[in-house]
């Protein structure tokens, strides 16, 4: 049955007027009329009572008005979910973070975009790498974003860069090192996650850690550590942008220069699996907000 005749059916049962219906439809009345005979033939029934001064609804064909109502809804509903859903506006994104891009640019980057698109339902999981590497093969998720360098080789994803991140060693304001090096004094080094760290980061500060680093994956603690104990967090000045600039925290420049300055932030997903609307706002979302921790700003960045 062609959804055209049952909105044929429903505008003439709502103006009880062929001519007046056709004009509504932009149809001429003859090809109204021949609409509504074809209905009439597969129903079975009829559905309107005419005469020369009007048009009625029998009551059989109330029936089927009321049915045709709830279903062009439904297919309009329908209709509008696809655009949306297309436009990646609908529907549910499922996808992983690792503890710096969830703490870094998440809130930012969704905000917005819960605002804007609020039909569509974001599943986010927050975990290392080696937590969101099979959900990625398994299919749960569709991406996830981590720094660069700590997935397998196998079998092929697609990664594409998000933008730069400056590594920094983070300490606390009062900090010992923040009035000279303390020949002989050493200090707890925190860390998110064992991967996306350099060993040559690692290993300058060798002279300076008490004993291998410690993994914490929450960020709140990260940053409760860091400001009450002498701690040396290595991570990023994104990280902890407001903190630096209240000079609640502090970074220090301390390394030899071995250590690289920038690390890449990554989306990684499968090779062959197509990108969801959803996935490419998200991807768009998230670099913009990278752009925007990358434009100029006053730092304390001094030692």
């Amino acid at each position: 049955m062609d959804l055209r005749n049952l909105r044929h059916l429903v505008a003439i049962a709502r103006r009880l007027s062929f001519s007046r219906a056709a004009e509504d439809l932009g149809l001429s009345q003859s090809a109204l009329t021949r609409s509504i005979q074809s209905l009439e033939r597969q129903a079975g029934m009829r559905l309107f009572d005419r005469d020369r001064t009007k048009v009625s609804v029998t009551p059989l064909g109330s029936i089927v008005v009321e049915r045709a109502s709830a279903l062009l809804a439904d297919a309009d509903d329908f209709e509008r979910m696809l655009r949306q859903t297309a436009r990646g506006e609908e529907g549910r994104l499922c996808f992983g973070m690792a503890p710096l891009p969830a703490w870094t640019l998440l809130p930012t980057a969704l905000s917005e975009w819960i605002n804007a698109a609020p039909a569509l339902t974001n599943e986010v999981v927050v975990r290392n790498v080696e937590a969101l590497w099979p959900l990625l093969i398994a299919g749960d998720i569709e991406f996830f974003v981590s720094v660069e360098g700590q997935v397998p080789d196998a079998p092929p994803v697609r990664a594409e860069t998000l933008g730069l991140f400056p590594f920094t060693l983070i300490v606390r304001a009062g900090h010992p090192l923040l009035l000279g090096n303390c020949p002989g004094a050493t200090f707890p080094v925190l860390i998110s996650s064992r991967g996306g760290i350099d060993v040559t980061l690692l290993a300058d500060l060798r002279d300076w850690a008490a004993g291998p680093p410690h993994v914490i994956e929450d960020y709140n603690t990260l940053v409760s550590l860091t400001k009450t104990t002498d701690a040396i967090w290595v991570s990023s000045a994104y990280s902890v942008i407001r903190d630096l600039e209240s000079k609640m925290l502090f970074a220090l420049d301390l390394l030899n220069g071995s250590a690289p300055e920038n690390f890449r932030m990554v989306m990684y997903s499968l090779d062959r699996r197509s990108q969801s609307p959803g996935m490419l706002r998200l991807k768009q979302a998230l670099r913009q907000r990278i752009r925007d921790l990358q434009a100029p700003s006053e730092h304390n960045h001094d030692v």
